[in-house]
Parts: C-alpha cells; structure tokens; sequence
C-alpha cells in the first residue's frame, strides 16, 4: 500500500467512527448535550485535517491548471480571431455566389415569363448554375456550412416575468446592508 493510500485509509476510518457516534449521539442532559459537543469539536478537527491534506495535492494541480491557461491564452486569443476572419470570409463569399445564382435563376424565370425560352430549357440552365455545397472537402479537411437559430432581444420591456432571473448574490448583499427590498426580508437562523 502506498503511503497516500494509508494515510486516507485512516482517515476514513476515522471519518466512520465519529459518523457512527453522532448516529448514536441522543441529548437529552448537561452531559450528554457536552459530549455531543465534543464529538462537533472532533469533526471540525479531522475536518480541517482532510481539507489540508486534499490542498496539499490539489493546490499545486490548480497552479500549473493556471499556468498552462495563461501560457496558450494569447494563442487561443490569436488562433479564434484568424477562425472568425476566415469564416466571415468564406461566408462572404458563399453569400456572394448564392445571391449570384438567385439572379440568374430570377433572368431565366422571367425569359420563361417573357415566351423566350422554353420550360425544359429553363430547368436544364437553372440545373447548370453553379451553387455552393453545405460541405466541401479538400486536402487539408472540410468546411461545413450551417444555419442555426438564434434569439435577439429587441426591447426588454415586453420580455415577461417569466424569463427574468433574480440575481440573489445582489440581492443579499443589499437586503443584508439594511436596503428595503420589495419581496424579501432579512432572518436569522441557527446554525451550528
């Protein structure tokens, strides 16, 4: 066994003999009502004793975590931007041929309308335009178009309750500093 290993192993069972005592605990007298006190002071201790020991190992884990992010954030930053520059072209670009291709199919339609082409004509022209493909591949990988849905607010006021979120942290913050809030009050509650 390692001595990581040993070292949770005790404390788990340590763990599981104060959680069987305070099952068992029943205050009823001076003493008993002292002894469950005890048995609280105990748990606070191995308390702090696992939280030191778990910092022990994740402290360090949650320094290089931040070190590794703050080393590739000015790369992601670059890469993301060179993304978006690339897709706002291609999407320029697809917008630019699929517009193209609306207007030819609008000249076609209206030759049709005007008696100067045949239907079969305008079918065999209209399948000739050149359109852009929701995926296109190449050497390297693919691209691939795709329209999602997405919501803008256009004025807040008509937004119903419904939708709204309280933001609590605020809210206690201001209820608590003796700022009268419509729809909350302060309380006290006992905690040991």
């Amino acid at each position: 066994m390692q001595p990581e290993n040993k070292e949770l192993t005790v404390l788990k069972s340590q763990v599981s003999k104060l959680e069987n005592q305070a099952n068992a605990v029943i205050i009823a007298t001076p003493e008993e009502n002292a002894l469950a006190i005890d048995l609280k002071a105990k748990l606070k201790e191995i308390g702090q004793t696992i939280k030191a020991r778990k910092e022990e190992i994740t402290k360090p884990l949650n320094a290089a975590l931040k070190s590794a992010r703050e080393l590739f954030a000015p790369i992601e930053e670059q890469y993301e931007i060179a993304e978006n520059i690339v897709g706002r072209k291609l999407l320029d670009y697809k917008q630019k041929v699929e517009a193209e291709a609306r207007a030819m199919e609008a000249k076609i339609a209206a030759r049709v309308e005007k008696g100067t082409m045949k239907i079969e004509t305008a079918e065999r022209k209209i399948e000739q335009i050149p359109t852009m493909q929701k995926t296109i591949k190449t050497s390297f990988g693919s691209v691939q178009f795709r329209k999602i849905k997405k919501v803008r607010i256009t004025d807040l006021n008509l937004i119903p309750d419904q939708y709204w979120v309280i933001d609590e942290v605020k809210l206690r913050k201001d209820v608590l500093a003796g700022i009268v809030v419509p729809g909350a009050i302060m309380f006290e509650e006992e905690i040991v």
